[in-house]
């Protein structure tokens, strides 16, 4: 397609989206890899959905008292106290962002509720 040097803003744009638009069947397939990418992150998921919530609850509120000290403190507490696997835990929270109390609120807890 010739894009004519007459198209201006909106026109120019109209064509250009039209042309890499995606048609039913890629929308299907992106849907479907979609929910394939959460599958898959649901099984990376170190503990159940329930005690994630707690996790992410305990560690919010920490951090909402006492603001983030640049560390797992509220983490490493709520691990101990429920007696769960920490090095599982804690790979699972840094590799989704999660390398201090905040980041653990803002970028762990966000990764899981976009792939509960």
């Amino acid at each position: 397609m010739k894009l004519s040097g007459r198209l201006r803003g909106p026109q120019l744009i109209g064509r250009i989206v039209g042309r890499t638009g995606m048609n039913d069947a890629d929308r299907g397939r992106k849907r479907a890899w979609k929910v394939e990418q959460r599958g898959t992150a649901r099984q990376a998921f170190p503990l159940s959905a329930e005690l994630l919530t707690a996790l992410f609850v305990h560690v919010s509120g920490a951090v909402d008292r006492s603001g983030c000290q640049h560390s797992l403190a509220a983490t490493e507490e709520w691990i101990a106290q429920a007696g769960v696997d920490h090095d599982a835990v804690v790979e699972w929270l840094e590799e989704n962002g999660g390398y201090c109390d905040c980041e653990v609120v803002a970028n762990a807890a966000d990764h899981f509720e976009q792939n509960r």
